[in-house]
């Protein structure tokens, strides 16, 4: 029997009042009762109509643009002719808004995906150059920048640094190759960091099949963010985003608690960490926090502006 997509915030409600053994089991209970999958893969698609611009437009994801965009603006201001790099250029909702007509600079968009700075292209002025660099970010050459901003992209990066990938059979670079890079970007124009990542440890510390993995994916995924898009479908009253967000909520929610728990490291897709190991990370690549703190009310999202130590 199908789960009407009104009982869901009670369906969530029930899951979690579980201990939290057996919250993972219920998650495959409720998956079996929700609608069919989409057809559309996630991160395969960022324009309009798509499941990421659907994640865009969630209060979660509101959140972490709305911190953004209040550090990035003054920092345009004060200079003319600016090159911002985003790492991850996605739908472009970050540049909704956030530029003006007169504005000239340039972003550069890091992106493996053939449309990853279509997004980007549409939400800016004729003033501002949109150039693309179609490589994941571990591989790319960056430019020197006055701003890097890294939304939601380097728990793509497993392990914490090239050491800890080698330890699992993982070969390159890790996250903290990653920050060094950006330090280096940043340093001749004495630029930021706009660095946002959950607040959850699942990094390759954690072997598949661990149970404190799964606790750890169904703690981010459905008890932080499977909460928050529940309130949200409670008040949306479009049918065609209500049914995108399903489909996010089902999808990237609620099945990727059993998908990446019991992937391999090559084929997990996420390797987050909590605050404390970012803390940590970000003093070892030679990065300095200037400002930090959580963008959403569900204390999933966490924003550190970093400069040049």
């Amino acid at each position: 029997m199908t789960l009407p997509s009104d009982d869901l915030a009670g369906a969530l409600a029930a899951l979690l009042a579980l201990p939290r053994a057996d919250q993972p089991e219920a998650v495959r209970a409720l998956l079996a009762r929700m609608p069919p999958a989409a057809d559309e893969p996630w991160n395969s698609a960022f324009g309009p109509g798509s499941l990421y611009e659907a994640f865009t437009q969630t209060t979660a994801a509101r959140g972490v643009h709305a911190a953004n965009r209040a550090v990035l603006r003054p920092l345009l201001d004060a200079r003319p002719g600016f090159r911002v790099v985003d790492v991850g250029g996605g739908a472009g909702t970050l540049w909704n808004g956030l530029l003006r007509a007169d504005d000239r600079g340039e972003i550069v968009v890091v992106d493996p995906h053939p449309d990853g700075a279509t997004g980007v292209r549409r939400a800016v002025p004729p003033g501002v150059r949109v150039t693309h660099i179609a490589a994941p970010v571990q591989q790319a050459a960056l430019p020197d920048a006055d701003a890097i901003v890294c939304s939601l992209m380097l728990h793509h990066v497993a392990g914490a640094d090239a050491a800890a990938r080698a330890a699992v059979g993982l070969p390159g670079a890790g996250k903290r190759e990653v920050l060094a890079a950006f330090r280096a970007a940043i340093t001749a124009r004495g630029g930021r960091v706009l660095l946002n990542e959950a607040d959850v440890y699942c990094d390759v510390g954690l072997a598949p099949g661990d149970p404190l993995l799964a606790d750890r994916l169904l703690d981010s995924y459905v008890r932080r963010f499977a909460v928050s898009l529940a309130r949200d479908l409670h008040g949306c009253v479009d049918p065609e985003l209500r049914a995108r967000w399903i489909a996010i909520l089902r999808d990237w929610s609620l099945a990727q608690v059993g998908l990446a728990a019991g992937a391999s490291y090559a084929e997990r897709d996420v390797y987050e960490l909590d605050v404390v190991s970012w803390l940590d990370l970000i003093a070892r690549a030679g990065l300095r926090v200037e400002a930090r703190g959580f963008t959403d009310r569900w204390l999933l999202f966490h924003q550190y502006v970093l400069g040049v130590g």
